[in-house]
């Protein structure tokens, strides 16, 4: 951002940068949710994670040195899943992909979380320690988004759902 007001001081508007774009609707949610308007993690706990979920993120094109982090992580046994309406070069590396309809991220994510807590393979633990609200999304998950009404919104299947919950869990 200072590198985009330094370039106006010349009189020009012909520079962008990806923060203003891309993480200004972040910054706001990490800021309200941490306290601090950046990233929560470093590339090293990628060393030590099971699995990278990907949602309407192209990290290959948009993010060249974190995706190498993932590639490496990938190495070392863990899983890749990305859920995108396009097929993309970080789709091209995933373990799992998934396509679904443009706009209906939140109905794919409650129709993970069903399968999550309808097998119990919450984190019950962390949730009773750290998370405030949990009931509520739970209820929403398991009484309204249905693996029927999840594929009817997103076009992904019950089975793929499943499976990707599974991983994720």
């Amino acid at each position: 951002q200072m590198f985009r007001k330094f370039v106006s001081m010349f009189g020009t508007n012909n520079m962008d940068h990806q923060a203003r774009i891309c993480h200004s609707t972040t910054v706001a949610g990490v800021a309200n949710t941490w306290g601090y308007g950046a990233m929560t993690n470093s590339y090293n706990d990628l060393q030590n994670t099971k699995c990278m979920f990907f949602i309407g993120s192209n990290a290959a094109e948009a993010h060249p040195v974190s995706m190498l982090h993932c590639l490496h992580a990938k190495e070392t046994g863990s899983k890749m899943i990305v859920a995108d309406p396009r097929f993309t070069r970080t789709a091209a590396k995933a373990d799992q992909y998934l396509r679904f309809r443009s706009g209906t991220d939140v109905a794919l994510l409650f129709g993970m979380l069903y399968h999550i807590f309808n097998n119990g393979w919450e984190d019950k633990q962390y949730i009773n320690d750290r998370v405030y609200g949990m009931d509520k999304v739970r209820d929403e998950a398991l009484n309204f988004w249905t693996p029927e009404k999840v594929t009817e919104a997103c076009g992904v299947d019950e089975a793929t759902t499943l499976k990707v919950a599974k991983i994720m869990a």
